[in-house]
């Protein structure tokens, strides 16, 4: 994974992800050495840190009345985090509030055939979110094929989505997970006692349920906080009771 693709997910745009990299392999540097390092205008990296400066990612300090920036230790990326978590911690019943005030009604939509299963896995990545899942990996290749599973694979790669997958041991999945690192995404195998008969993928504010009879698979994609949530919660709780 891309050091500065992580740091762009945290929240940070990418001119100010590259600079801060650059400060960091740099040292003690004037804005003219950062600029030519990245190779973007003096005026733009005097904005940029400025802004990481805000941030508390960057300081300044003059040498021989030369002023100087330095980045800050990687470490404050972490400490950054965490403070906009706690800040969030402590709006978020009032943010629950403002949410169940809105009494926004559930949907759901059914979908019949492997090609309308297909729509479901668009909306995944059209959702730009992380997926959870719970499925049979051999029968999800027997009903979409590999071509296409591959396809989706890669897509959501490049875009960046991770996925948490659970599935019934097998030597396919086995080989699936021996590519966990680059596909991004963690899979755990199912307790033997634990039989699946569909397909369940959470993401974003939605649950997609799907049947993946040989015949005619069949799914229900429905779109609810508190179902989602509720989804969430049994989704941890066998993810914690699986193995590795």
């Amino acid at each position: 994974m891309h050091i500065r693709t992580v740091i762009e997910e945290l929240g940070y745009p990418p001119n100010e992800a590259k600079v801060y990299l650059a400060s960091l392999q740099l040292g003690g540097s004037s804005v003219t050495e950062i600029a030519e390092k990245v190779k973007l205008p003096r005026t733009s990296v005097t904005l940029i840190i400025e802004s990481l400066h805000k941030k508390g990612l960057m300081h300044a300090y003059l040498e021989r009345r030369r002023k100087v920036w330095v980045a800050e230790n990687p470490e404050k990326l972490l400490i950054s985090l965490r403070e906009r978590e706690a800040a969030l911690k402590v709006i978020l019943p009032e943010l629950q509030s403002f949410r169940h005030e809105t009494g926004a009604k559930p949907t759901v939509r059914t979908y019949s055939g492997a090609g309308e299963i297909k729509q479901i896995m668009s909306d995944m990545l059209e959702t730009k979110h992380h997926i959870s899942a719970i499925m049979s990996w051999d029968d999800w290749i027997r009903v979409l094929g590999k071509a296409y599973v591959d396809d989706f694979i890669e897509t959501r790669y490049r875009q960046f989505l991770r996925i948490k997958l659970l599935t019934p041991w097998s030597r396919t999945a086995l080989a699936l997970q021996e590519k966990d690192k680059e596909e991004l995404r963690v899979t755990q195998f199912l307790p033997k006692s634990i039989t699946v008969n569909n397909s369940n993928f959470i993401y974003a504010n939605k649950v997609a349920i799907i049947s993946l009879n040989h015949k005619r698979p069949v799914g229900i994609l429905i779109e609810d906080e508190d179902i989602h949530h509720t989804m969430e919660i049994l989704f941890e709780s066998l993810w914690q009771s699986s193995e590795r």
